[in-house]
């Protein structure tokens, strides 16, 4: 499972790269929601709230974590803060956080916008980076928990991918 402060095209990429050099499915938690749900993260977030997003999170979630083989789950940066998520994250598999400089993601977040995120969209720069540094607090006990933490950069794609898979090799050692 891997749990990062905030979703990016460039990270997906990764992950599906991560997925197949592991001869594993990719499975994004996001999607998987929008399509049970047939609404978007920020339709759930507006029509039905945090609350019911976090419950239908959970639900997902469990249904993955208790699948049978070997996949790369990529999930939002609530998922292992919320409930007894990361326990169960933990439980099931092996935990990766790839932790991404705060100045990096707003650097990023400020390029791409954020309105695809209910929680971050219409913030002023000063006010996203504020709440960036605010999630980031409250979340890292939870992304600590994890059983792999890894320092990443905005860097090549293939040099972070083969990053996260010595790490892995490195645990099972």
């Amino acid at each position: 499972t891997l749990a990062r402060p905030r979703r990016q095209r460039q990270m997906c990429i990764r992950d599906r790269l991560l997925a197949s050099q592991l001869g594993f499915d990719f499975i994004d938690l996001d999607k998987v929601i929008v399509q049970r749900e047939d609404a978007s993260i920020t339709e759930i977030f507006n029509e039905k709230g945090e609350d019911y997003f976090r419950m239908a999170e959970r639900k997902y979630l469990l249904e993955l974590v208790n699948k049978e083989g070997g996949f790369v789950l990529a999930t939002g940066g609530g998922a292992p803060c919320f409930y007894n998520n990361m326990a169960d994250m933990n439980k099931s598999g092996i935990t990766i956080f790839l932790n991404v400089a705060l100045e990096d993601l707003f650097h990023k977040l400020s390029k791409k916008g954020t309105h695809k995120r209910p929680l971050l969209k219409d913030k002023t720069k000063k006010e996203l980076y504020e709440e960036l540094t605010t999630k980031l607090d409250e979340r890292l006990k939870y992304y600590e928990q994890s059983k792999i933490i890894l320092n990443q950069r905005f860097a090549e794609i293939t040099d972070r991918v083969n990053q996260v898979i010595f790490a892995i090799k490195s645990l099972k050692e």
